[in-house]
């Protein structure tokens, strides 16, 4: 019987490894500090360290890493050059930053809870908060006793775009795993930065926290119910006994809009950095290349979804007709049109797509239509086949991606 749930998304600090942060980030700060020999500076570099860490956590825009993001905000307050100063902050990550080691705490059951996980076939993520560089976080995982396994995916600062306590985080996740929020499992200690943006994302979530934990007053009359509360061990009894044969409802329609962001993300990180050559290159002959792809989203994004879900919105049951859109591919001459702008203008399309649907109250995602094709649906149903459709396109991405790189 396949498993429902298909991945395990593990956040690491007081979940998979004993970390008081209130301790731990005043002490990496002070190390930073000696590292650099601030001395008069010391004031000025905690303070826009912290500005451009507050920066990365606000960050909703899709199109920037968060190493991006956090560049742009804290070397120009600094009025220090990035090329020179980022190596300084890779080798302080390689040398001083282990010795951080000493305010943390193995914990054994991380361990044999990885060790179950993989065994039993579920794809990994640390889904720890991509603050930091892929060596810090490596370290940590040392620190807790669980670096040598092969996760799906450990996010950081440079392969993410979003981070906690943002929903799109873990949208940003299931997109690059080609998941479903019913079919990953987010595990975590903190209830702001794992459990509520888990939720909101639609993921089921179980709380590590002491057993018979309150949520907050806030969260508790939004029906927020983690599928279990406990320590870690208590987890993995549950896991054993529960998860095979955990069938999550599917996510409520709100969580819809965070996922449409969560495939843009994964879309522009297919096409992070991709030399000019390969933008036209065919992988074989009558397929399409990077640009004729990215031509095909732009122009259904804004031609089709949109007028369908603001009709959905403006009439009372109206008619959708169906769309034959792989014509415009030589009609539209795709292959003459820039790649890189077509990226931006699909882009524009889709951060307006969300920001229309983002706005609507939860009434609206049942108004009905009637489809050419399909009959009779409703909105929640037509921005489904939207995210479908993504994930046909992000995986032709990949696999282009694949055959026409040198």
């Amino acid at each position: 019987m396949p498993l429902v749930i298909k991945a395990l998304l593990f956040d690491l600090d007081d979940t998979l490894l004993g970390n008081n942060l209130e301790t731990f980030v005043p002490a990496y700060f002070h190390a930073l500090i000696q590292e650099f020999g601030l001395g008069a500076e010391a004031g000025r570099f905690a303070t826009e360290l912290t500005k451009g860490t507050r920066a990365m956590i606000a960050n909703n825009d899709p199109t920037h890493m968060l190493r991006a993001v956090f560049t742009d905000q804290f070397f120009p307050a600094m009025g220090w050059d990035a090329n020179t100063w980022s190596p300084r902050f890779d080798e302080f990550y390689r040398t001083r930053f282990p010795q951080l080691q000493r305010l943390t705490a193995r914990w054994p059951a991380a361990r044999a809870v990885m060790e179950w996980a993989f065994a039993s076939g579920y794809q990994v993520v640390i889904a720890t908060g991509p603050l930091l560089p892929l060596e810090a976080i490596r370290a940590r995982l040392r620190w807790a006793g669980i670096e040598d396994f092969p996760y799906a995916r450990i996010t950081h600062i440079d392969n993410t775009r979003f981070a906690k306590p943002n929903p799109e985080y873990f949208t940003e996740i299931l997109a690059a795993l080609d998941l479903r929020p019913e079919e990953a499992l987010v595990i975590g200690n903190d209830w702001a930065d794992d459990i509520a943006p888990a939720a909101a994302a639609g993921l089921p979530q179980f709380w590590i926290a002491a057993a018979r934990s309150a949520p907050p007053d806030r969260d508790r009359p939004n029906r927020l119910h983690p599928v279990g509360i406990g320590e870690l061990d208590v987890f993995l009894e549950w896991a054993k006994s529960a998860l095979p044969t955990f069938n999550p409802p599917p996510p409520p329609s709100p969580t819809l809009p965070y996922q449409l962001i969560g495939n843009l993300a994964a879309i522009l990180s297919v096409l992070e950095s991709l030399p000019a050559p390969m933008w036209t290159r065919r992988p074989a002959e009558g397929e399409w290349s990077m640009t004729e792809i990215v031509c095909h989203l732009r122009d259904v994004e804004a031609e089709v979804h949109l007028p369908r879900l603001r009709a959905l919105i403006e009439s009372n049951n109206p008619f959708i007709s169906g769309a034959d859109t792989d014509p415009w591919a030589v009609e539209r001459d795709y292959p003459s049109q820039s790649g890189p702008q077509a990226l931006q203008d699909f882009v524009a399309a889709r951060q307006q797509t969300h920001a229309f649907l983002a706005g609507l109250p939860e009434s609206a995602w049942n108004r009905p239509a009637r489809h050419a094709i399909f009959g009779p649906t409703h909105l929640a149903e037509i921005v489904g086949w939207m995210l479908g459709h993504d994930r046909i396109h992000l995986e032709q991405l990949r696999m282009t991606k694949e055959k026409v790189g040198v």
